[in-house]
């Protein structure tokens, strides 16, 4: 990733204008790219004298860069710089890394989130707003993300009116054959299924119970059942409008039992009752909840919505920048898993690597790998005591989830923090 952000071609791919990045400017290209991935939380200011303090290994530098320069330089670059990072982020890891599976699918979830934006007519007008009456504008977020291996594939930002089938239908250009895809409700329909089958990627969905093949599924007292989805009103529009087959699709109905006694139907394409027992559904399922998860660390931890410009430019900078951060903290903390000790026999529960600190140990950190100032040695360093910060996993804890969907701004742009 260095040496690509450091190359001709990348600035030249990813850069507004030819005579961009062509005068010997303080703030070079290298350096913005690494300012931006270093989980900027800070006021401007506060982060650049930091950054320079970095680059010079001195406790004040001597350079000086103003908001106004920062700003100005941003305009000249592109956020599709972060999206090919990613893109390359997530193949090397794939290629290199030993991934967890699920009954040998690479276990992949897709959901949707909103996030409130900054006050500005620009934003309002290019992503809209979450009601009518919100005086904040909002983007919607969808994301694909491998739950076992904590790596986002792809993040999709659109305006607010975006479905989030739509969003979702991008997402599938980052799957390969044999891939598994767990969903919310909400997305169920059966155009939408006719894609997976196209591309020969596996789905398990939660499905609503007012159908009428899940009502007579949920009557017939069965747990599990291949049931025909036929191809009807909205499905037969949209698939005569994208000229892809009407047939019916034979689709499995899994029933699983809440613990308040209340049933929830799941459909899938897993129709093999011997490879895929029933039992597997309810924790197949419920790993969904790791998208969940890592929506929390970019919303609580990055601070996504603690956004650093006011244009439609920058704020996708910023979301694709935090999420190149997030995701290699992920594969730090994969490199980490194998300094891990063997644990004691006595231990009460499991432990796992505290994301939340990975985070942390990449602030700075990042900019002295991108911008060359530092050796292997350093890495090494970082993975081991990366490796030894762990938190405990407790099994079944449930709390209650807050609304925060009517809190004001949360991230005032005149109000920043100092550190």
């Amino acid at each position: 990733m260095t040496n690509k952000i450091h190359s001709t071609e990348f600035l030249e791919n990813h850069r507004k204008k030819p005579t961009d990045f062509t005068r010997n400017r303080t703030l070079t290209f290298p350096r913005l790219m690494s300012f931006l991935l270093n989980a900027l939380n800070g006021s401007i200011q506060a982060e650049l004298v930091r950054f320079f303090n970095v680059i010079d290994d001195s406790y004040l530098s001597t350079k000086s860069v103003s908001t106004a320069a920062f700003c100005k330089a941003r305009k000249k670059l592109s956020h599709r710089a972060f999206i090919e990072l990613n893109d390359d982020l997530v193949q090397a890891f794939y290629e290199a890394a030993t991934i967890d599976k699920w009954q040998g699918h690479r276990l992949l979830a897709v959901d949707g989130s909103v996030t409130q934006l900054p006050i500005s007519d620009e934003l309002l007008e290019h992503f809209g707003k979450a009601r009518p009456q919100a005086a904040m504008p909002h983007v919607r977020l969808s994301q694909l993300y491998d739950v076992k291996n904590n790596i986002t594939l792809d993040l999709q930002v659109a305006s607010h009116s975006t479905g989030e089938r739509e969003m979702a239908l991008k997402h599938l250009n980052k799957t390969q054959t044999g891939d598994l895809v767990v969903y919310d409700r909400g997305y169920p329909a059966v155009w939408f299924y006719k894609y997976h089958k196209l591309k020969n990627i596996d789905f398990c969905m939660r499905i609503v119970k007012s159908s009428n093949a899940v009502k007579a599924f949920l009557e017939s007292g069965k747990y599990s059942d291949v049931v025909d989805f036929p191809c009807i009103e909205k499905s037969l529009r949209r698939c005569r409008k994208d000229k892809i087959s009407t047939e019916s699709l034979r689709l499995r109905l899994v029933r699983v039992d809440l613990p308040s006694g209340e049933p929830e139907v799941l459909v899938s394409s897993l129709t093999d009752l011997q490879a895929y027992p029933t039992a597997l559904f309810a924790n197949l399922y419920h790993q969904r909840w790791g998208v969940e998860e890592d929506y929390k660390v970019l919303k609580s931890r990055l601070n996504i919505e603690n956004y650093s410009s006011v244009s439609v430019e920058g704020v996708l900078q910023d979301l694709h920048a935090k999420l190149l951060t997030k995701n290699l903290a992920a594969s730090a903390i994969h490199d980490a898993k194998r300094k891990i000790k063997k644990p004691k026999k006595n231990r009460l529960y499991e432990y796992k690597i505290n994301f939340t600190f990975a985070i942390n140990q990449l602030k700075d950190n990042i900019v002295r790998f991108i911008m060359r100032l530092a050796e292997l040695e350093l890495y090494e360093l970082l993975i081991s005591k990366i490796s030894k910060n762990l938190s405990v996993i407790r099994p079944d804890r449930k709390f209650f989830r807050q609304d925060r969907r009517n809190k004001t701004n949360k991230y005032p742009m005149n109000y920043k923090r100092m550190c």
